[in-house]
């Protein structure tokens, strides 16, 4: 299934609305939607009893200006939506709770998030739905980046990862001149010298056994040609996240995918340590973090029922 099949963009009423639908027509217009769901969500005024009592109706001129104010910026940066089965919903009440529980509710695939530059760095609200949402996010920068997607996916070999890069792969397929890039991050362990080798004599034939896994890995998706495959060692005082930062830098790239953390039923809700460095860094670019949605979502069940 499409991970753009029942999206949730979600708009904040500023100026950063207008990327954010830009981005979103970017990758949603040839792919096979189920549903759109343009959510806006209203903190709540807590005005007295006494005055909701008195005036019942004073919110509501409010919330239709707010309406026709999105529909008009929708038709204009996501034209095609019209022709699209959408829904345009105003809610009031805790933006990353109430968007949490629309993404279960609605079964959404995919939840469409504004990121914003370094200098103010992503807000708590937007992680606290990257972290638990059983949808996959993708965080649009204000930057917009008017070529063909060139992805850089990371690949741990994991279940998600698989399916990580079958939905990059499926992307591919329906937008022209798409870059794949899939790379393998490895590290030579700390206790090398035991070998008897020296640090790059170890340094070589890990990377060997990560290319050569990473090459396997790869082509046993259905539509793996041309995807790209490169190794990339971690050195001493780097992460994953560094690895992964410079290897975008030197590419090029302008999207970034990555799988959930997924090795344990809990850490699949949450985020890994690099995406959230991915989040909070200086690249300027999309970050798309995949989610298996059943996953998720039944672990959202078994919290209901304890």
């Amino acid at each position: 299934m499409s991970v753009f099949k029942r999206t949730i963009i979600a708009l904040d009423g500023t100026d950063k609305d207008i990327p954010l639908l830009k981005h979103a027509s970017k990758y949603i217009q040839r792919n096979e939607i189920e549903k759109i769901y343009f959510i806006h969500v209203q903190e709540s005024l807590d005005l007295p009893e006494e005055v909701i009592e008195k005036y019942p109706d004073m919110l509501s001129p409010l919330d239709e200006s707010i309406k026709k104010d999105m529909e008009e910026l929708i038709s204009e940066h996501l034209p095609f939506a019209k022709e699209l089965n959408h829904e345009l919903m105003i809610e009031e009440g805790d933006p990353a709770e109430t968007i949490i529980k629309i993404s279960k509710r609605k079964q959404a695939s995919l939840v469409i998030l504004g990121k914003t530059d370094k200098k103010n760095k992503t807000g708590a609200i937007a992680r606290k739905i990257a972290s638990f949402s059983p949808a996959s996010i993708m965080f649009a920068p204000e930057l917009l980046n008017e070529e063909a997607p060139k992805v850089i996916l990371p690949i741990d070999f994991s279940d998600t990862s698989k399916e990580a890069l079958e939905q990059v792969e499926e992307i591919a397929q329906l937008i022209d001149n798409v870059e794949v890039t899939a790379i393998n991050c490895y590290k030579v362990p700390s206790g090398y010298s035991s070998t008897g080798k020296s640090y790059e004599e170890v340094a070589k034939v890990l990377e060997e056994v990560s290319q050569k896994k990473l090459n396997h890995f790869v082509s046993k998706t259905k539509n793996s040609d041309g995807i790209t495959t490169k190794s990339v060692l971690i050195s001493d005082a780097e992460s994953v996240f560094d690895a992964i930062y410079k290897t975008v830098k030197a590419e090029g790239a302008n999207i970034v995918v990555v799988g959930s953390k997924s090795r344990t039923w809990m850490a699949s809700m949450i985020l890994s340590s690099t995406a959230e460095q991915l989040l909070q860094s200086d690249l300027n670019i999309p970050l798309l973090i995949y989610k298996n949605k059943k996953k998720t979502l039944d672990i959202f069940d078994l919290f209901e029922r304890i």
